[in-house]
């Protein structure tokens, strides 16, 4: 059965965006690149909300190399009940989220990673739709944004690994 993992950047104060959607505080270099390319070969399918799938419309179809390549090519899925055309190898989920995801889970294939904002992600969490979260702490503190967990409903989740980088960054990866 595949998976969905969320993969997300935040701050260490559990920001996943500043002010006005701003994400140039994210610490990146040569060996997150390496890590995200190899945790991308184990997934087969990018899931976004619009807006996330919009702001990645705008910034990849122009950039070169394989990890472009690999953001370019892969298929997917766009949630969203607004949206009227989807591009780039990508498909609009405007159905039931639960019941979709669920047939998207029991197909063969490698596993699914969300790339969402924090509101189809809470949608996910309150669904339990997510089963491997990826959060990549940042060394940086925002002090206001756009907070990862949004949901009233408290989740207790399982440390399974973590992993430093020499850039600052922690990758804690936890099961629900």
């Amino acid at each position: 059965m595949r998976q969905v993992v969320l993969s997300m950047l935040m701050s260490l104060d559990g920001y996943i965006e500043g002010v006005n959607n701003n994400i140039d505080w994210h610490v990146w270099n040569d060996e997150m690149q390496a890590y995200m390319m190899e945790f991308l070969k184990t997934v087969d399918t990018f899931i976004y909300g619009r807006k996330s799938y919009e702001l990645m419309l705008d910034y990849w179809p122009g950039q070169e190399g394989e990890f472009a390549d690999i953001m370019n090519q892969t298929p997917k899925i766009v949630c969203s009940t607004t949206l009227q055309e989807a591009k780039m190898n990508a498909r609009i989920l405007k159905n039931d989220l639960v019941e979709e995801i669920t047939k998207e889970k029991n197909k063969q294939g490698k596993n699914m990673v969300l790339f969402a904002g924090a509101d189809l992600a809470s949608s996910f969490m309150e669904h339990n739709l997510i089963d491997e979260y990826r959060l990549i702490v940042n060394p940086v503190a925002l002090g206001e944004g756009t907070p990862l967990f949004q949901t009233k409903k408290g989740y207790t989740l399982t440390l399974v690994e973590t992993k430093p980088f020499a850039c600052g960054n922690i990758l804690l990866t936890y099961k629900p």
